[in-house]
């Protein structure tokens, strides 16, 4: 009797555990969206915030490297050395 007591109050606290009612934490949909990523247009027509998204996104690639951002200062630095900063306005803007 003792033992089956004990397994049942066990399994009511388990269960009060697990209770998504009184859950405090910050659902999926209040939590803050992330910040748009800048285009690659904005980032060429931007020198400086260029400069230092891709400072942030060579010094952490593995976390970092693979967002928006990060993506896009890629792309922007590439066309950049390719074509120069007018030349690559000039290509997106058509």
């Amino acid at each position: 009797m003792k033992r089956s007591l004990l397994v049942f109050g066990s399994l009511v606290i388990l269960a009060a555990c697990g209770d998504k009612a009184n859950d405090k934490s910050p659902s999926r949909s209040t939590s803050p969206q992330p910040p748009k990523a800048r285009t690659v247009l904005e980032f060429l027509e931007n020198p400086e915030a260029l400069d230092e998204a891709w400072a942030r996104c060579r010094n952490d690639p593995g976390g970092l490297g693979a967002t928006g951002e990060c993506v896009n200062a890629g792309y922007a630095k590439e066309r950049l050395m390719m074509l120069g900063r007018e030349r690559a306005i000039q290509s997106l803007k058509r």
